[in-house]
């Protein structure tokens, strides 16, 4: 015979009546009364049990899942990174406008701290203007020059013509359809300017251009994206003044006729447009934008 567990026996009173419960445990039994290898049924699991167990099942990431999270992943930073980028470009650029600008207002004043002003050039006497723009240039340190400035200082008599024997014709403003306007429309300017450019320090290129009229700064030179609201700006010395401006006339305020010596490209900045032309126009407007608010 084998061996038989004796069952237990609970007692619980309800209502002054005995309740006898017998609880049988889960082994199996061998009893000749209740026949050999009694099964017990099985325990029944919690709901935080089942919980439990799916998290374990659920503990790794298949490979496809992977797959397809990287690739959302890469969608997303596809789309916003270009625009974060390139708006931490433009505050950059414009930091750097605004240094340039000043370290040229700069240069000015102390160019003409005795009480000269920049001269009305015309086209009989525009070239006269080579010792005006190296000058200045001087007093902003430049490392390179599209004219060779020692050659003036040493000989005031020179011909104010630039020729290989004055000029360095490696150094030079961007070429015709090497510059872009916010539009993404390729530029041209007047060539006959495109020497009366300075290669500053820092990387900065500044060109005297239109008999000084327009003087255009590219704030990281031949680095791209050479356009214009961006990474090009201007501003003007007029006639009969001292200091950069945004005004052709004595009034101030915001009156530009910008790359006015070459038509095809020229632009008119007013009070009225500068903003709507810095955001859809050409994008010298973002100029007197940045300068003046």
């Amino acid at each position: 015979m084998g061996f038989k567990q004796s069952p237990l026996t609970l007692t619980l009173s309800r209502r002054g009546r005995g309740k006898h419960i017998r609880v049988l445990s889960r082994a199996k039994v061998n009893s000749p009364e209740r026949g050999n290898n009694i099964n017990f049924p099985k325990r029944t699991c919690s709901p935080i049990d089942l919980f439990t167990s799916s998290l374990k099942e659920k503990a790794a990431f298949t490979l496809a899942e992977v797959l397809i999270t990287l690739g959302i992943i890469g969608v997303v930073a596809a789309m916003t990174l270009p625009s974060l980028i390139t708006d931490i470009q433009d505050k950059h650029f414009k930091a750097m406008f605004k240094k340039q600008y000043s370290a040229v207002a700069q240069a000015m004043l102390s160019a003409f701290e005795d009480g000269n002003v920049v001269p009305t050039f015309t086209s009989d006497n525009y070239t006269d203007m080579v010792y005006y723009v190296c000058d200045i240039g001087s007093r902003l340190k430049y490392v390179k020059s599209g004219i060779k400035c020692e050659v003036f200082e040493n000989n005031q008599n020179t011909s104010t013509t630039l020729t290989g024997a004055n000029s360095n014709l490696d150094v030079s403003w961007h070429r015709d359809g090497e510059w872009y306007n916010k539009k993404k429309e390729p530029q041209t300017s007047n060539s006959g300017y495109w020497l009366y450019t300075f290669y500053l320090p820092d990387g900065a290129w500044i060109n005297f251009a239109c008999g000084m009229r327009n003087v255009f700064i590219d704030v990281n030179g031949a680095k791209k994206p050479n356009m214009i609201g961006r990474d090009i700006f201007y501003f003007l010395i007029p006639y009969g003044h001292t200091q950069p401006s945004f005004s052709t006339t004595s009034n101030g305020g915001i009156n530009s006729n910008v790359n006015a010596c070459n038509s095809p490209n020229n632009v008119y900045i007013t009070e009225d447009n500068y903003k709507d032309d810095c955001e859809n126009g050409s994008g010298w407007g973002c100029s007197p934008l940045y300068i003046l608010e």
